[in-house]
């Protein structure tokens, strides 16, 4: 079949969007053997086991302290609350026992935190889980830089000898993650109230999770987002926090209804309750770091307070109506390198091209091109969640990876675009050579979760469509200039230098043209695959997503077609024939180290063939963006292997006098 007879085109009722990343921390990697995902049908038997599985509790709650005008009116009662609770759980699906220490008022001192945390919760076993729940103070000093959380007898004049700095908490933190199953961390700490009055040198801590690091089996639920004041409300007898989350292990963040309740479900719960009961004013956050963890059973007898009938919601003050989010349509995000180690930064731009393309061949779902999330992020310049979130997308997927010799961990997350709340998350771990079947696992789980159902075309199609070798498909991304600079070094084999990038030549036109994308880039910022959302293919819904003031000319549909068509008919001959000479004459601009790229990875490719599939062609004006999907297969010549390379691009097409051409990188 040419390539004509696979265009697709999509003219006015192209859906349109914008998705923009919201990166999450992974973290490091340990010496543990390979293995595989944890299927969602298994996490219930991933959790603790019930036989010999304990919980360890630690709540520490500070309402009254000694210096008067730092009172609170309910951390000491949250405490009591979140650990009666919890108690509540010993001996039932999900932990044989619970043990459990509550510090409150003047018995909160740094040296009681402290030996809490060491010889009460030092004593957790490998099976166990741990939470600790703390309320209070926590402050910035201003005049030494540290952060403190506010134990009873601290004063202005004691502060760093009564105070617990954020690090000594840390650091404990880390110690236990070390000895349990996981550590799960909750901090109601952001109290402003008397605190900002009562030292001028001292200010309430903005963000107090920030300064815990990460981890495997760590798990941090924060009262409010950095900026935000945690509140405590007299007609819930709790704050805002704590009441959602009683109320969630009441049963009301059993969504599923399974009578079970993992950190992932408490976690959103609590993410859209407390904003909801506080009129928009307080948003907690949260970081999940590994596979979900069960973490309680339902328990609707249980004395956790009110029910939530009895409190009304306040009011939205100072929200934005947002559209609502159309369901399936999924982006796909950064993949963050943990250990930030320079040489291997392009496989986390590889993961997310991978995780694209496999994605985008499922008919259920509706996939954002990344390459267009980021150019419409730089336009709008905005945060990048809430730039989702005024669009109405549905889900996320993101994640990270760590690499240690030869030895990869990849973990990838679902996060719900409304709230910014994981859903979901499964990680693999298994050797470098070996980095994309391990990523075609993490797509499959993914799919589960979404509760998608795959032809079984689609699944033979993930699973074995593609053998993506490492430093081939490495090779092709940088023919493509995927990466913002070249990898550093090769993966495995030493095959070629990786010359500096030649500067672009860039036209008073050009600079015109990109104008033109901050108005019309939420039309093209989503490539859309397979067929058009109901909800949004009239006029009245795509006007929904387009923001203010953009205007839209028509265009010829059969004119763009044919120019695509002869622009991508000559772009699949010109790779075909290895002519890089031709494949430049192809680009607005084309640059040395491109040209580079391609001379070696052609010289690696015997027996080489090139297909360019599926184009999908959203034309506007004298700008047009096309998707497709290119296939390369050849004979290493090097290994002797055959390679069968596969990967979903998006590039934008525009018209110089009456010649299409490829813009290139910018």
């Amino acid at each position: 079949m040419t390539v004509a007879g696979r265009l697709r085109v999509a003219g006015g009722s192209t859906i349109v969007g914008i998705l923009v990343a919201w990166a999450l921390y992974h973290s490091g990697l340990g010496d543990a053997p390979r293995s595989v995902v944890t299927p969602p049908a298994q996490l219930a038997s991933a959790a603790p086991a019930t036989s010999v599985s304990t919980l360890w509790l630690l709540a520490i709650g500070v309402s009254r302290y000694q210096q008067l005008n730092l009172n609170l009116q309910f951390a000491d009662a949250d405490a009591r609350a979140v650990a009666a609770a919890f108690q509540h759980q010993a001996g039932g699906p999900v932990f044989k026992t619970v043990r459990t220490m509550v510090l409150t008022n003047d018995e909160v001192t740094r040296e009681r935190m402290l030996d809490g945390m060491g010889r009460f919760l030092g004593q957790a076993g490998p099976n166990d889980v741990v939470v600790i729940f703390v309320a209070g103070h926590a402050v910035l000093d201003r005049a030494s830089g540290s952060y403190y959380f506010l134990p009873f007898p601290t004063t202005a004049q004691n502060l760093v000898s009564a105070g617990l700095r954020m690090s000594d908490f840390d650091e404990m933190v880390r110690i236990v993650r070390r000895r349990a199953r996981g550590v799960v961390v909750m901090l109601d700490t952001c109290h402003a109230g008397a605190l900002q009055f009562a030292w001028p040198d001292i200010v309430p801590m903005e963000d107090p999770a920030a300064r815990l690091s990460v981890g495997e089996g760590f798990f941090l639920l924060a009262a409010t987002k950095p900026g935000e004041q945690s509140q405590e409300q007299p007609a819930l007898a709790h704050g805002v926090f704590t009441y959602a989350l009683l109320d969630g292990l009441r049963g009301a963040a059993d969504a599923d209804k399974d009578g079970l309740l993992s950190v992932a479900d408490l976690f959103s719960y609590v993410a859209r309750e407390v904003p909801r009961l506080t009129g928009g004013a307080q948003h907690p956050y949260h970081r999940v770091e590994g596979t979900d963890l069960m973490l309680a059973a339902v328990q609707p007898d249980a004395d956790l307070g009110p029910p939530p009938a009895t409190v009304p919601a306040l009011a939205q003050v100072g929200t934005k109506a947002v559209p609502t989010a159309v369901r399936n349509t999924i982006g796909v995000m950064e993949f963050n390198n943990v250990r930030a180690d320079p040489e291997h930064d392009w496989v986390g731009t590889a993961l997310r091209l991978a995780f694209n393309t496999e994605l985008s061949k499922v008919r259920a779902l509706h996939v954002y091109a990344p390459e267009l999330i980021d150019r419409t992020a730089k336009e709008l310049g905005t945060d990048q969640l809430a730039t989702a979130q005024s669009l109405g997308i549905d889900r996320l997927v993101t994640g990270s990876f760590s690499i240690v010799g030869q030895t990869a961990l990849i973990d990838a997350r679902i996060v719900d675009a409304s709230t910014g709340l994981q859903e979901g998350s499964d990680s693999v771990r298994g050797d470098l050579t070996d980095i994309f079947d391990l990523q075609k696992k993490l797509v499959l789980s993914m799919l589960r979760r979404l509760r998608v159902k795959l032809s079984p075309e689609e699944g033979t199609s993930i699973e074995n469509g593609s053998n993506r070798d490492v430093d081939a498909y490495r090779l092709l991304l940088d023919t493509e200039e995927a990466f913002d600079e070249p990898p550093a070094t090769p993966v495995l084999t030493p095959r070629r230098p990786t010359p500096a990038d030649a500067p672009h030549a860039r036209s008073e036109e050009g600079a015109g043209r990109r104008s033109v994308w901050a108005a019309v880039s939420s039309m093209l910022a989503m490539l859309v695959e397979h067929t058009a959302l109901p909800s949004v293919s009239t006029p009245a819904g795509l006007l929904a997503l387009v923001p203010p003031g953009a205007v839209y000319a028509e265009e010829s549909a059969g004119e763009t077609e044919n120019a695509v068509r002869k622009l991508f008919e000559e772009y699949q001959q010109a790779l075909q024939a290895k002519d890089v000479d031709h494949l430049a004459m192809l680009y607005v601009s084309f640059s040395a180290r491109r040209r580079e790229a391609l001379r070696a990875y052609f010289d690696n490719a015997l027996d080489y063939s090139a297909e360019i599939a599926d184009v999908t062609v959203v034309p506007h004006g004298t700008e047009t963006a096309v998707s497709y999907t290119r296939r390369d297969r050849f004979v290493d010549r090097g290994t002797g292997k055959s390679i069968n390379l596969e990967v979903r691009l998006t590039r934008i097409v525009v018209r110089e006098g009456d010649t299409w051409k490829i813009r290139g990188k910018e």
